[in-house]
């Protein structure tokens, strides 16, 4: 029994799998996109500058402080480090080593003074008097400091103070002009040497001129360190509102000061009480939101796109689709970049229209800007630009068959962009003076990224086994090796196939069917009659018919067969899937009339088998396979009437329109009795024009 329960459970889910797929496939994106969203709550107030404040009096529920804002922090931190003095520090080897060089080049320029021992040092001659002398000199200099000047600090005054290191925990404030310059040093130097009548200036300043150097140094690290450390005591508010203080009252204009008080609130509201939130039950919140969100997408799948919703791969592309393109901006967002506008939203637009239409497009679109919106800072002027920008995108990209249309759809998404912006700028700010012009290239940015929607489909194409109009449209191209060996082999099929894909593109566009599709799926819907083309009596000529030789049953297999060699070359040569469909369904489950009475009428009282006789099916599933039978069956009927009168072609299309139906040939499609009657209207509308033409100008 325990045994027979799990079979059960394991059977039910495996006879389930599809509808199991699709339900794990939202439940894992609404995870997914609830995981990008903000981790905390949201600041339930909306405000605006220059607005009336729409919500009942604000009262403060505690004590903040009014936040200066950017403007005036940067202007006190550049007057604070204006005024703030820069460190430098000695460094006592250089002078160590600038005596030792001067001492080397003393030695040098001194022939008699390398032959004397050292102990010359310690005696009262004139090589010892230059050499002392100019040593003590050089201590002088060095003590006092040869400062080098850090190059944002050159145009210092001498009044200038500066920091001036003594070890790693003390510092002395000097000035400037307590320091010598290179110049400096090298002028007091050749001063005292000439005061000092003991001491040799001509033999000593040119090698004391190779000795100076700077021994004070500007100590960058340092200086930063002790401007951050002060920067970071600067007050970052100015005033107080206290508790039980109304902050602003219903109908007031926010004004800049207003704004300010506002801003502050909002950014100590959301660390005292939007902060202790637990991040668990805000992520619960997300979940709710984004799961309603899809959810009534699904249903709209569900109801007007079945045939989406039914399609694992079709469901899962789309949804794909909207969690990359809500990730992509959740990590923009939290850059703090100005490129949000950058973000080409329109990509999935474009290439949800090409593959699923306009309808299921548009509501994706939605579906993902409403939760995008909950991501971005400025969410209903968000809303607002990407809507409108992508119904643009779809309803300019209907036609867009050709390179010159692509760009010409761009073009208008870009006007519909600058144009929105524009507009939402001037309600906000209530003047032309303060747009920001940066934001109109970003958007322009974003169109020219949107182009890449059209190298992108042929590659989901590829991925996902999608046919795009684009791909469609080179299908219908009569010089295609397929069709081409189709006129070759079967002339008056050929014809007939083209016949029928003109009958069938007009009833499309008239109950709003895929014009397109249908019409090329009536140009391969009969390849299949290639292989014996002799057997169909558009192909005959001179009067002679192989049927005549074969038994009813086996002619009825040969007709039968060419919807099945039709779907193997189709298969062969690689036609979409959709294609191949119109192969599959053009004849349903109906009979080959002819035969199966000729069989009756000669056999009377033999038991007859009419699976024999009978299509293998499946019935058309659509209105553009509904409409590819009902064109294919009225214009192979009026190929046998002779000199028709519009009343023959209008009860011969009647007739056989109505033999489908009580058939039930079109119970799978979507096709309702008012398409039948307008279809009915234009196929007897077109053949009237044709047979008319035949009658005019007799071959």
């Amino acid at each position: 029994m325990k045994q027979s329960k799990i079979n059960d459970f394991f059977s039910a889910i495996v006879n389930r799998h599809q509808e199991l797929s699709r339900y794990a496939i939202i439940a894992a994106a609404v995870v997914l996109i609830s995981a990008f969203f903000p981790k905390s709550g949201y600041f339930k107030y909306d405000y605006e500058l220059g607005k009336p404040w729409k919500y009942e009096n604000l009262i403060a529920p505690f004590n903040f402080g009014i936040q200066k804002n950017e403007e005036e922090l940067k202007a006190e931190k550049e007057l604070f480090l204006k005024d703030q003095a820069p460190y430098y520090r000695f460094d006592g080897d250089v002078s160590e080593r600038r005596k030792e060089i001067f001492t080397e080049l003393y030695k040098k320029s001194n022939t008699g003074f390398g032959q004397i021992s050292d102990s010359v040092f310690h005696q009262r001659n004139d090589t010892a008097v230059n050499y002392f002398g100019a040593l003590r000199l050089l201590n002088d200099i060095f003590s006092k400091g040869i400062i080098q000047l850090a190059s944002e600090h050159r145009e210092y005054s001498k009044d200038k103070n500066i920091n001036l290191l003594l070890d790693d925990n003390r510092a002395e404030r000097k000035k400037l002009s307590d320091f010598y310059t290179v110049q400096e040093a090298y002028e007091k130097l050749n001063k005292s040497i000439k005061q000092n009548n003991s001491l040799n200036q001509d033999f000593l300043m040119p090698i004391l001129k190779n000795v100076i150097s700077h021994n004070v140094f500007y100590d960058a690290e340092l200086t930063k360190r002790f401007q951050q450390e002060a920067l970071d005591e600067i007050s970052l508010t100015r005033g107080m509102i206290q508790e039980g203080e109304m902050i602003i009252s219903k109908g007031a204009i926010v004004t800049p000061a207003k704004i300010q008080v506002l801003n502050s609130f909002k950014n100590e509201y959301e660390k005292r009480v939007i902060g202790l939130k637990k991040s668990q039950v805000v992520f619960f919140g997300n979940i709710l939101l984004v799961a309603i969100i899809l959810i009534v997408f699904t249903f709209f799948l569900r109801i007007f796109s079945n045939d989406v919703f039914e399609s694992v791969r079709k469901l899962l592309f789309i949804i794909s689709l909207i969690v990359l393109m809500t990730l992509v901006l959740s990590k923009v967002v939290e850059t703090d970049l100005p490129i949000i506008y950058a973000i080409p939203f329109c990509i999935i637009a474009i290439v949800l229209r090409t593959f699923f239409g306009a309808r299921v497009a548009f509501h994706a679109h939605i579906t993902l800007v409403l939760l995008s919106s909950f991501v971005v800072p400025q969410g209903v002027e968000f809303l607002f630009l990407q809507t409108i920008a992508g119904m643009v995108a779809i309803y300019t990209s209907i036609k867009a068959h050709y390179w010159s249309q692509f760009f010409l759809s761009n073009g208008f998404i870009l006007l519909a962009y600058f144009s929105a912006y524009f507009a939402i700028t001037i309600v906000q700010e209530g003047s032309f003076d303060n747009f920001n012009y940066a934001n109109f290239g970003w958007l322009a940015l974003n169109v020219l990224l949107t182009l890449l929607a059209y190298p992108l489909i042929p590659v989901f194409e590829k991925l996902f086994g999608f046919v795009s109009e684009i791909t469609l449209l080179e299908y219908s191209d009569i010089n295609k090796p397929l069709l081409k060996e189709l006129s070759l082999k079967a002339p008056g099929s050929f014809n007939h196939s083209l016949q029928v894909a003109n009958l069938a593109e007009a009833a499309a566009s008239e109950v709003g069917a895929n014009s397109m599709l249908v019409k090329i799926g009536a140009l391969y819907h009969d390849i299949g009659k290639m292989y014996q083309p002799l057997y169909f009596i558009e192909n005959q000529q001179g009067g002679i018919n192989p049927h005549d030789d074969l038994e009813f049953d086996e002619s009825a297999t040969i007709i039968i067969n060419h919807v099945k060699k039709g779907i193997e070359r189709a298969k062969k040569e690689k036609l979409p899937d959709m294609l191949i469909d119109f192969i599959r369904t053009h004849h349903g489950t109906t009979r080959v009339e002819y035969f199966y009475r000729s069989f009756i009428k000669r056999f009377p009282d033999k038991e007859v088998a009419e699976g024999e006789f009978t299509y293998p099916g499946p019935l058309p599933y659509s209105k553009e396979t509904a409409i590819l039978m009902m064109a294919d069956t009225v214009e192979a009927a009026s190929r046998s009437l002779k000199n028709p009168s519009s009343e023959d072609i209008e009860n011969l299309v009647d007739k056989l329109i109505q033999s489908k139906m009580d058939q039930d040939q079109f119970i799978n499609s979507d096709i309702t009795f008012k398409d039948i009657t307008r279809i009915k209207k234009v196929l007897k509308k077109m053949l009237n024009s044709i047979y008319h033409v035949r009658i005019a100008y007799p071959e």
